[in-house]
């Protein structure tokens, strides 16, 4: 098993023997993971406002419209995209349509892997374990996807990267064989240089755009290390829906 982490989405190729799992620590991941812990009906990611509004339209059920852009929900939106909102939120039953800048057109571009599942601080032990059972039950590599920001480095994804590359090297028997990327030793080496999860997200670009529009509370809420055993997970045609499956308009 290889195990390895992509800072940017652009930089991934060959996906077919891949369990890929997605990092938008700040905040889209963190806010996906805590919508799917809370039943909804079905949600459906989209790259952009206008494909949103025009699936919300096609509905039989009234949807709830959620996401950002800069950071705050668009015009006529339901919801942001904020964590903490979500959590406090009743969602069970709803169906929702959620974009971000950055963490869904990720997720859009990974559509063709055989696994997808979403990482971050809330369900880092939980999206690890998830992701090193499916690989090895398939015989496929790890790969961390950080989402990044606006197609670049993103301190806070790459930070929550090395975090579950260190969580993950410890689920690995004695004698199992493994090997660590370039892209995974250098997570790691960020993990373990910062050690401090609210003075590096306070460091970051997308940490310091947070706390610029006032929601400064998001990040004391999704630096919470396995508060919710959640897994969201790409749906797969001609495959068992998940648990806590999603689905992907592109």
């Amino acid at each position: 098993m290889q195990i390895d982490v992509a800072f940017t989405p652009g930089e991934v190729q060959a996906l077919a023997s891949k369990v890929c799992v997605v990092i938008d620590a700040v905040r889209a991941t963190s806010s996906l993971t805590v919508i799917m812990s809370k039943k909804p009906k079905k949600v459906i990611l989209t790259t952009t406002i206008q494909k949103a509004t025009k699936l919300a339209s096609q509905q039989t059920i009234h949807p709830l419209l959620c996401g950002e852009r800069k950071g705050l929900p668009p015009e006529g939106f339901d919801f942001g995209n904020s964590p903490r909102q979500y959590f406090e939120a009743d969602l069970k039953d709803r169906v929702l349509i959620f974009t971000s800048s950055n963490g869904t057109r990720a997720v859009a571009d990974l559509v063709i892997a055989p696994h997808v599942f979403l990482g971050c601080f809330l369900n880092a032990s939980a999206v690890v374990k998830k992701a090193y059972e499916t690989a090895k039950a398939s015989n496929m590599d790890v790969l961390f996807v950080c989402a990044g920001r606006e197609e670049k480095f993103a301190l806070d994804d790459a930070y929550c990267a090395g975090l579950l590359v260190s969580r993950l090297m410890g689920l690995i028997s004695a004698g199992e064989e493994f090997s660590l990327g370039d892209g995974a030793q250098a997570a790691l080496g960020i993990f373990g240089y910062y050690r401090d999860d609210r003075r590096l997200l306070e460091m970051s670009g997308a940490g310091r755009a947070v706390i610029e529009i006032g929601l400064q509370e998001d990040l004391t809420f999704l630096m919470q290390r396995d508060l919710i055993d959640c897994v969201p997970e790409l749906i797969r045609k001609d495959f068992p829906e998940p648990e806590y499956g999603f689905s992907v308009m592109v």
